[in-house]
């Protein structure tokens, strides 16, 4: 081999020091970019056979570059400020697609919600890309049925239609006379809505109408003439919203009798609806159904708007005409009347708050200004059984999956491959001593290699320079 061959051998070392350069180079400037993956260098030695010779031999004719490969090892997780920062902790990727419905993957999770449109909202990441899931309730999913899921930017408002209750009845009150029953002495177009305060005790109860209006009720309980029982009335606070019209009975939707036994607990129950705010009488109108309802139900009419309501007392009545009780059912004991627990499940109108992911489930939440919240979507990650052989690194921390390339998709967990960190980021992978001592190495072989090129050229100047 000549010196001019020895001169194309340092070239070759000079080019591939100098792309050992530009990776390491590469992954320094990308030390801060968050779910950056580094690169590696991997360099192989040129031979060429030699002939003519007793045996074959091997000459070098320099290096060349054998792949550039892309590390996909884990990079520290650090916390941050904000929930819809989402990081990986072990195996997988994000889904992400653009709009024109191409997918991508990513470790890159910072994603922010940003509107789409007048109504919607959506988690995309900087540069407009859906965070892709799945139902929330879904335990599996593939790419076929992973989509961006959009977020309502208004929670419009829902009536009352449910109502649960856990009352502590006194047992110490006195029997009534037979002839003041509430149905009785409820008159709305009184002043004194029941007359001279016939009731042991009232409740004070709220409830939204379809408009989202906080509405006010009353429910009055009194002792009758029998042995532990007692009769409830449920009625607004202000008879003049009942949209039925006017009467003695405006105002009043529901009455009832409940009879306990001798541990306190109900062992009856009898409830009438008042459909007609002019005319009520228990006696001749039959009561609801309780075996076919199980609870209580009424129609409320609130400036002409109806919705149903179900009054939950913490018993149930069963098709054969016996009660089932909850661990939380009413009571009647020898204690002052006290309301345990309250709970109704209207509410009003609210607008979009925040997000909070559910790391464990990947469940995306989404909250108002009403304070209640709506589950968006489901997170799921895709993983790959080898990443190299799988992936295209196409720039901006994505990657495409090799023409066919079939992702793993999974449900993040504690036990899974992959779990969710919300409020958390996944730094680049990039080890910094590392990659300064491979630039110190890589400095070193470039400048030997162009000592080879200056050393040929100065031997074959002084040989020309001697002919």
């Amino acid at each position: 081999m000549g010196l001019f061959g020895v001169m194309y051998i340092g070239y070759s070392g000079v080019l591939t020091t100098s792309m050992g350069m530009n990776v390491s180079a590469d992954n320094i400037s990308n030390l801060n970019t968050t779910g950056f993956k580094g690169g590696r260098y991997e360099f192989a030695n040129a031979l060429v056979e030699a002939y003519g010779e007793t045996f074959r031999k091997e000459k070098g004719l320099g290096s060349n570059v054998k792949a550039i490969r892309t590390l996909f090892n884990q990079g520290a997780i650090v916390t941050t400020d904000s929930p819809t920062d989402l990081a990986i902790s072990g195996k997988g990727f994000f889904v992400v697609s653009d709009q024109k419905g191409n997918i991508f993957y990513t470790r890159d999770g910072q994603f922010f919600v940003n509107q789409v449109d007048e109504q919607h909202l959506a988690l995309q990441n900087s540069m407009g890309l859906y965070l892709l899931g799945s139902d929330p309730d879904a335990t599996s999913a593939d790419l076929t049925n992973l989509k961006p899921y959009l977020i309502p930017k208004v929670m419009p408002p829902k009536s009352t239609s449910n109502i649960d209750l856990q009352l502590i009845f006194d047992s110490t009150k006195p029997v009534e006379p037979i002839d003041d029953p509430l149905w009785q002495s409820y008159d709305a177009t009184s002043s004194d809505i029941i007359e001279n305060q016939k009731f042991d005790y009232v409740f004070d109860l709220y409830g939204y109408d379809a408009f989202g209006n906080k509405t006010n009720f009353k429910l009055y309980v009194d002792r009758t003439s029998n042995l532990n029982e007692y009769e409830l009335l449920f009625a607004l606070e202000d008879p003049t919203l009942d949209g039925r019209g006017s009467g003695k009975y405006q105002g009043a939707f529901l009455y009832g009798r409940l009879s306990f036994g001798g541990n306190g607990d109900i062992v009856g129950a009898n409830f009438w609806e008042i459909t007609n705010p002019s005319s009520f009488d228990p006696t001749v109108d039959p009561p609801m159904d309780l075996t076919t309802l199980g609870r209580p139900q009424f129609q409320v009419n609130i400036g002409g708007a109806t919705h149903s309501i179900t009054l939950n007392l913490g018993f149930r009545v069963e098709p054969d005409g016996s009660i089932t009780r909850s661990v939380n059912s009413s009571k009647l004991q020898a204690n002052p009347f006290a309301q345990l627990y309250f709970n109704q499940d209207g509410y009003p109108m609210g607008v979009f708050d925040k997000i909070e992911v559910i790391t464990e489930e990947g469940k995306v939440v989404a909250w108002y200004t009403n304070n209640k919240n709506i589950e968006v979507s489901k997170i799921f990650l895709a993983d790959f059984s080898g990443y190299e052989e799988n992936l295209i690194k196409v720039g901006n921390g994505l990657f495409m999956a090799r023409e066919g390339a079939q992702p793993f998709i999974f449900s993040p967990g504690v036990f899974e491959r992959g779990r969710l960190l919300s409020g958390a980021l996944e730094n680049s992978n990039v080890d910094l001593a590392s990659e300064m001592v491979s630039l110190i190495t890589l400095q070193r072989a470039f400048q030997s290699n162009t000592r080879v090129i200056t050393t040929a050229d100065q031997m074959l100047e002084d040989f020309l320079s001697k002919r």
